[in-house]
This record gives structure tokens, C-alpha cells and sequence, in this order.
């Protein structure tokens, strides 16, 4: 039989001094000095051509590091964290980060039969 990975239990979450009961954490890293380019083929093209691009004419936010990590929680009394509230980031467990952070969105899920849940993206340095 094969070995389960570990299931990241036992993890911890915390923002701003508040402590929230996780249900998911991802952490993205993207590389924002890609020099991603425009597709910019049509429908004139044949199979077997070579796709068309340009180069990006605008740059990326200056404030934008790539880092970000979205928490899905049971949500408590109260809304979702305020969007542009900004704190110390903890977690302990799977993956470790103690940074400070701004919340860049947050929402509240209300359904029937279920549990309050809270989603939030939060960008790190």
C-alpha cells in the first residue's frame, strides 16, 4: 500500500493578531520580469505556422512582488478581512511565513447548511 504524503495537519494561520481556523493555504510565487508577450495569432493562420506575438507595451505595478497566498477558513462573526488591511502574516506548519502582508481581496460565503467560510488573497515581499 502505498505512504500518504503528509497532509499539511497541524498547520496554523494568523493575520494581524487574529488566528483563523484554515481550511486551505496556497502560496504563489510568480516571476513578474517575465518578458511575457502578447499571442496575438488569427484566424487567417494555418496549421503548422509559427504563433504571433508582441511584446507587452505596459510594465507590471512596481508594488507588485509575485507573492501571494490565498486562505480558504471557517469564517467567525463579522465580514471578511478588510481589502487593503495590512499586518504581520503567520504560518506555521506546512510552509513557514512571518512577513507583513496586505489583503489584496477577501469575501464571505453564506450557505445554507454549511459553515460560514472566508476566502482572502493576501501579497507578500
Amino acid at each position: 500500500m502505498p505512504i500518504t504524503p503528509h497532509d499539511s495537519s497541524g498547520t496554523t494561520f494568523s493575520f494581524a493578531g487574529t488566528t483563523y481556523t484554515v481550511t486551505s493555504i496556497t502560496y504563489s510565487i510568480t516571476d513578474n520580469a517575465t518578458t511575457d508577450q502578447i499571442d496575438v495569432s488569427h484566424l487567417g493562420q494555418t496549421a503548422g505556422q509559427t504563433v504571433l506575438t508582441l511584446a507587452r507595451p505596459l510594465k507590471g505595478s512596481a508594488g507588485d512582488t509575485g507573492k501571494e497566498v490565498t486562505i480558504e477558513y471557517l469564517a467567525t462573526s463579522g465580514g471578511p478581512i478588510a481589502q487593503g488591511a495590512n499586518g504581520t502574516l503567520s504560518i506555521a506548519g506546512g510552509v513557514s511565513l512571518n512577513v507583513g502582508a496586505t489583503c489584496k481581496s477577501s469575501s464571505i460565503t453564506l450557505t445554507v447548511n454549511d459553515a460560514v467560510r472566508g476566502s482572502a488573497a493576501f501579497q507578500v515581499p
